[in-house]
């Protein structure tokens, strides 16, 4: 999923508050009156705050700020509530939150949920939110009861007192009264009830009956059924289309062009689906004819030649890197989402608003693109979200709510736009593809230099371009956007992450970035720049380590500082999953690997026959702070390498003549179940407060699955995906 989160990042963005007169950051936990009121607030109800409400029938409501795709946000934010108010996160009623700007991300700025940052940034929240309102229910209880507050304690939803208990519905007239207080005080680790013990899925049965909602199940009366042909070339647009053959078929409403695509609109989805069929279209192929994955390979390795780049970190003195000079090629492709719903939303367009139902990791950039896009003002457009089935950082883009919007506009009815498979795998946001020159030099058996040279095209750049109309005020001429898109692009953290700061000691580091200037549409993918950059400085210290003759393992050790994350979970590892000591005819390899906050380290054994690589067991330890539900930090480690295990061994999308070549799964293929490893997570214990876990078990287990395809063949397979020869 995600986004990348550092300095850099943050330090730019901030900066623009400096040319548009400032943003709005942060959050507001003493009450709504310096912002606007939540949308769903019951004017019955007490809301002390836009996380929660009490109901005057006494539910207590989550506005769930954070879009749930999987990943468990809908249980673990509402146990980080259900710890203050000492009640069961199951007696917790949750709601999907519709954008208000208490719930903008502190370090993104804007509503979102991307880069592993739910739990960890909403922590201390949430948690203040819920201490909040339970210290209003206690006062109000007390002045009711005419005692101490002290006295007044809660239990299962209940204000209890030492003549028995109080429903909260029963206090909530004298609540609306009580002042909010300044401070709080939050419950102590030690007495957690919930926090690191409760982990049922919230969201589990509704899902495994069918009753949960996510976009694509959004019905809205008579709303028509909207498909998009669109170009076969990334960026191109219709010319002309003759539809006469497609309005002739049955429930067929209207065919038009929709920003150089074109609509079929009609009663059913079939029903456009078949007509969509019959409409003749002639493209103007846009931009990226003539372009190909593969001569944006060629570019990048001339660029690795030509251009120095811009040095993103250089630690040591170079006339430490004595010795002989070794250096090696690294290549990673571009890759699709893949999620299993694919895109859709639902628009209703009226004189003086726009509703969408969908769901989207981003509503806040939502707003403003579909209100750039129709001519409306940002407050006269309403997003409802929902359940995502699968985000993965895909769906922190608008356009395919921007699409159903358009539709509705310009047809005149209520829409519902829904995404084929193959539109979703040839119009993705894809990861993209990157090539790094890793470079070291080794006097005797020492390694005295480590460094690497990345070239890449830049997501940022794309998505600063996309979203500088969330981030900046209205008046800020659109040249000025392109200027902090084109400032970001040249500096984006998101092409050197994980080989920069990394907890290895070496006596002179260095890592230089170079921009491969492309149109492709890029996107933030599970992990981002992790993803391969854990694989290109993994995979090469491991060939550091063959070379100097030494165990991958104690190579790594003995480079890392005796009170190192990176240590600990290494030498974890090594334990849990024997090292040294595989199955018979089995073969092991290690990584780790920091991103998001969280270290995680993985064991990969494998066996190999002919040119077929069969991995039999993964184990993978993470230490990512306390562990608020710790079974949904397991669950995650283990979604992560199968996603991580699918990419390293089937994942590539190729591009030719500006064109998509993979269009479903059956040349975009998934990892099987009979292909699926036994996986075996531990967490490590930690008091530190919660760090990411969406997605930091992705970037390790490439690099230890090639390295033990190393240690089983003798061959150093250098690109992904993983093949054999």
């Amino acid at each position: 999923m995600s986004l990348t989160s550092n300095l850099s990042r943050r330090n730019f963005i901030k900066s623009t508050a400096l040319l548009g007169g400032g943003l709005a950051i942060g959050f507001n936990l003493s009450g709504c009156s310096k912002t606007p009121p939540y949308p769903n607030m019951n004017p019955t109800s007490l809301q002390t705050n836009a996380f929660l409400q009490v109901t005057a029938e006494g539910e207590v409501i989550l506005q769930l700020h954070k879009s749930e795709m999987g990943q468990g946000v809908y249980t673990g934010l509402t146990t980080l509530a259900a710890e203050e108010l000492k009640m069961s996160p199951a007696l917790i009623t949750v709601q999907h939150a519709e954008f208000h700007p208490d719930f903008r991300d502190p370090e993104f700025y804007v509503m979102i949920t991307g880069g592993s940052s739910s739990i960890r940034l909403s922590y201390d929240t949430v948690r203040e939110a819920a201490a909040t309102l339970a210290a209003i229910l206690k006062s109000a209880a007390a002045q009711q009861l005419n005692v101490a507050e002290s006295s007044i304690s809660l239990r299962d939803g209940k204000l209890v007192h030492a003549g028995g208990e109080i429903a909260f519905a029963d206090v909530i007239a004298t609540a609306r009264s009580v002042p909010v207080p300044e401070l709080v005080t939050l419950t102590s680790p030690q007495d957690f009830q919930y926090i690191g013990h409760f982990n049922g899925r919230l969201d589990a049965l509704a899902k495994v009956t069918g009753s949960s909602q996510f976009g694509i199940d959004v019905q809205y009366p008579k709303a028509m059924t909207a498909v998009l042909i669109r170009s076969p070339h990334l960026g191109g647009k219709a010319k002309s289309f003759d539809a006469i053959a497609a309005l002739a078929k049955s429930g067929v409403r209207s065919v038009l062009d929709v920003d150089g695509a074109i609509a079929v609109v009609a009663d059913t989805y079939w029903q456009a689906r078949q007509a969509a069929s019959a409409v003749t279209v002639e493209w103007d192929k846009g931009p990226l004819a003539n372009v190909s994955s593969e001569s944006l390979r060629t570019e990048r390795y001339d660029l690795l030649d030509s251009e120095s780049g811009k040095n993103v970190e250089e630690v040591g003195e170079v006339g430490a890197a004595t010795g002989d000079t070794i250096e090696e090629i690294y290549d990673v492709p571009y890759l699709a989402h893949a999620t299993m719903e694919p895109m859709n939303a639902v628009a209703v367009v009226g004189p003086e608003s726009i509703e969408v139902w969908t769901g989207n990791q981003s509503p806040d950039i939502a707003l403003s693109a579909i209100a750039d896009a129709t001519g409306y003002k940002r407050e006269q457009v309403r997003i409802h979200n929902q359940m995502l089935g699968g985000g993965f950082g895909r769906r922190i883009l608008s356009d395919y709510l921007v699409e159903a919007a358009r539709v509705a506009q310009l047809s005149g009815y209520p829409i519902k736009l829904v995404w084929s498979r193959e539109d979703d795998m040839q119009n993705d946001f894809y990861r993209p593809n990157s090539t790094v020159r890793m470079s070291a030099t080794i006097d005797g058996n020492n390694v005295t230099s480590l460094q690497s040279k990345v070239v890449a095209p830049s997501i940022m750049g794309q998505f600063v371009g996309a979203v500088s109309n969330t981030l900046m005020p209205e008046w800020v001429p659109n040249g000025l956007h392109n200027t902090l898109a084109g400032l970001a692009a040249s500096s984006d953290p998101a092409a050197t992450e994980g080989l920069i700061s990394s907890e290895y000691q070496f006596p002179y580091k260095r890592t230089d970035y170079v921009m491969q200037e492309t149109t492709i549409p890029i996107g933030y993918w599970r992990s981002v720049g992790h993803s391969q950059n854990a694989f290109f400085l993994e995979s090469f210290v491991d060939e550091l380590a063959r070379r100097t003759e030494q165990d991958p393992l104690q190579f790594r050790l003995s480079h890392l500082p005796a009170d190192s994350k990176q240590r600990r979970v290494l030498e974890e590892v090594a334990k849990r999953a024997s090292w040294g000591s595989p199955e018979p005819g089995q073969f092991q390899g290690i990584a780790v690997h920091e991103s998001f906050k969280s270290m995680v380290a993985q064991v990969v054994s494998i066996s190999v026959e002919g040119t077929k690589i069969k991995v039999h067991k993964v184990v993978c330890v993470v230490e990512c702070g306390l562990a608020v539900n710790p079974d949904i930090v397991v669950a995650q480690m283990e979604g992560g390498v199968i996603f991580a295990l699918t990419a390293a061994l089937k994942g590539e999308i190729t591009v030719v003549d500006g064109a998509v070549q993979q269009s479903n799964f059956h040349n975009y293929e998934m990892l099987r179940l009979n292909e699926t490893p036994e996986i075996e997570v531990h967490i490590i214990e930690s008091a530190e407060p919660p760090t990411g876990v969406g997605e930091p078990g992705v970037p390790p287990l490439a690099p230890a699955l090639a390295n033990a395809v190393f240690a089983a063949t003798g061959q150093r397979l250098r690109q992904l995906p993983l093949r054999l020869a």
